[in-house]
């Protein structure tokens, strides 16, 4: 998107579809930063403050009590240094690891140290952080359903929005490359091209549907259009050359599929043969869910 905006030609011809592009990925965005934001997020994050501070006076206690001038109080304290070392719970590290550690902790204090805890007076402090760790699993989770049913209910949606009005941009884009040659776009279609070669190639690299090292090839005989006309063949024809006039996201298969999925009227594969025209997705369809699509 921000390769079209920086051409004043594009945006002269097609301001309205990018401008469209944009709002829709904007709402995308938005809606995306709320699924890390929404219902149970503070929930969370205040309980995970209250269990840290918990864990730290736990520790806090009995570290002064190794130094006690009471024999009794300074073996159990010793004693506890042993499973704080072995659980050794970061109040700064991923939440399901803590969470984890802290009951495993919990549990095997109360458990197999109980007359040190009940020398120290902490027995009731342990089954505060328990309680207060198993509070915590549950907002985890309740957040996790809440943004479960968010992203069903949104995010789907908002990204076939996205999905709808790049194809009307790369659509009307293409035309305007067929009727009024492709000098002043060149640049422009080169650019974007190469950003769709790294998107797949990276696809790829992760084993994401649709996405081959053919479709994410640098090279014009095998991949994306040229903008060079004497890279590809005449309109509908099928020179074996392929490219043609340049058009953006042209990578993948070909033919004369009428079908958005199945490929343009310009293939750039040299197997596929070539001409003018028509944009083609490559592997996969076009369901949201698809990464090997648009």
């Amino acid at each position: 998107m921000s390769r079209a905006k920086a051409s004043t030609a594009l945006m002269a011809k097609l301001g309205n579809e990018v401008g469209a592009w944009e709002q829709a990925t904007q709402a995308f965005d938005t809606a995306y930063r709320k699924v890390t934001t929404v219902g149970q997020t503070q929930t969370v994050e205040t309980l995970d403050k209250e269990r840290d501070s918990l864990y730290s006076g736990l520790i806090g206690t009995v570290n002064n009590a190794t130094k006690s001038p009471i024999a009794a109080q300074k073996a159990a304290a010793t004693a506890l240094l042993e499973p704080i070392k072995r659980y050794d719970v970061k109040t700064s590290g991923e939440y399901q690891q803590q969470t984890m550690r802290v009951e495993q902790f919990c549990q095997d204090l109360l458990a197999s140290y109980a007359s040190q805890l009940t020398t120290l007076g902490l027995t009731a402090w342990v089954e505060a952080l328990q309680a207060k760790n198993t509070e915590f699993q549950e907002a985890m989770r309740a957040r996790t359903d809440e943004q479960a049913d968010y992203v069903k209910g949104e995010l789907t949606q908002l990204r076939q929005q996205i999905i709808v009005s790049y194809r009307a941009f790369r659509k009307l884009a293409n035309v305007v490359f067929i009727y009024e040659g492709d000098t002043a776009y060149a640049t422009t279609i080169d650019q974007m091209n190469a950003e769709v070669r790294h998107y797949k190639q990276i696809i790829a690299r992760k084993g994401g549907p649709g996405a081959t090292s053919s479709e994410a090839s640098p090279n014009p005989s095998q991949g994306t259009a040229s903008p060079d006309p004497s890279q590809g063949g005449e309109n509908g024809g099928g020179d074996n050359q392929g490219g043609g006039t340049g058009t953006i996201d042209v990578t993948g298969g070909g033919g004369s599929s009428p079908t958005p999925d199945g490929g343009g009227t310009a293939s750039p594969d040299p197997s596929q043969g070539g001409g003018t025209g028509g944009t083609n997705t490559g592997g996969g369809s076009d369901n949201p869910e698809n990464d090997g699509g648009d």
